[in-house]
This record gives structure tokens, sequence and C-alpha cells, in this order.
């Protein structure tokens, strides 16, 4: 028995216009926990909750760290927030790098390190990248992204920072 075979039409053919409006950029949800101290607690008492399981401590000790830990945990979700970033057009992305080339210093320790020189200034490259990214909430000014950045602890940052790097560089 032979099976026929269906042709399958060959795509339409598009112009270059409209493959340029089907272009989209990656985006990336970043959920940042403002609270810090209440991400800190979490932390310390998931570490502590292992360890006493792990220990076979008392039944009540470990119940009673797992009720704080759930009641951190419920802290630090609301102060949950999250943003929307978006991936810039490559000559956006070498431009802003351009703009923020690495220091003498990085440069110099990268050498001591034996590490490959730094493409960029990741002190003032990542919040303006960040910046270029920032679609939801957007803020109203560059002045009231920088108070913004200024405000948020080395944690936040880099979840900031590795959220832009990721949406940057992912098709």
């Amino acid at each position: 028995m032979t099976t026929r075979k269906t042709a399958v039409p060959p795509p339409a053919r598009l112009t270059f216009a409209q493959i340029r409006e089907r272009i989209s950029r990656p985006r990336r949800i970043v959920a940042l926990t403002l609270d810090a101290g209440a991400a800190a607690q979490v932390d310390a008492l998931e570490e502590l909750c292992a360890r006493l399981r792990t220990a076979d401590a008392d039944p009540e000790q470990l119940a009673a760290a797992t009720g704080a830990l759930r009641e951190a945990e419920h802290a630090a979700e609301a102060s949950r927030a999250e943003v929307v970033l978006e991936s810039v057009s490559h000559r956006t992305y070498q431009e802003l790098r351009a703009q923020h080339p690495a220091t003498r210093e990085q440069i110099d320790e990268a050498k001591r390190l034996g590490a490959p020189e730094p493409a960029f200034d990741a002190d003032t490259f990542s919040a303006s990248l960040v910046f270029a990214q920032l679609i939801e909430p957007r803020p109203e000014t560059r002045e009231e992204f920088d108070r913004f950045w200024a405000e948020l602890s080395d944690g936040q940052l880099r979840r900031l920072w590795d959220g832009a790097l990721a949406v940057q560089l992912t098709t």
C-alpha cells in the first residue's frame, strides 16, 4: 500500500519589512524581595531546619523552627515585587558597553589574577543596562532609578544584574 504524500505548501515569502515587523525582544520577570531582612531570615531558618532534621533534634524544636520559617516566608513574600526587563537591541547594548569601559584598576586586577580583561565597568554598566531594559514599572526619570538602585542590597542588585544579562544574551 502506498501512501500519498500531501504536498506542504512552502511558507509565504516575506518582505524584509514584514520580517522586521515580526521581531520581538525577549522579556524576563525578575522577582525582588524588598525586605532584605526577611529574605536573610528565611535563609537562616532554612539552614537551621536542615541542621535540625539531620541532627535528629527534638521534634518540638524542629516544629518551632519550621513555624518560624513559614512566618518569615510570608513576610518575605509580602515584600516581593516584580520588574519586567526587555532586552535592548544589539546596537544599544554595544553603545552602552562603550559608554562604560573597564577602569584601569579593573584591567590591572584582571591581569593580576590571570583573568581576561573586563569588557566593561560592571559597577556603572550594570545600572545603565538595567535602566535601559526596565519596562515595568518604568521610573519617571533616571534620577528616580538611580535612587532606587542606590537603596538596594548587594543581593537585590545581583538579581537584577543577573536578570539583565540573561534576558540580553538569550534569543
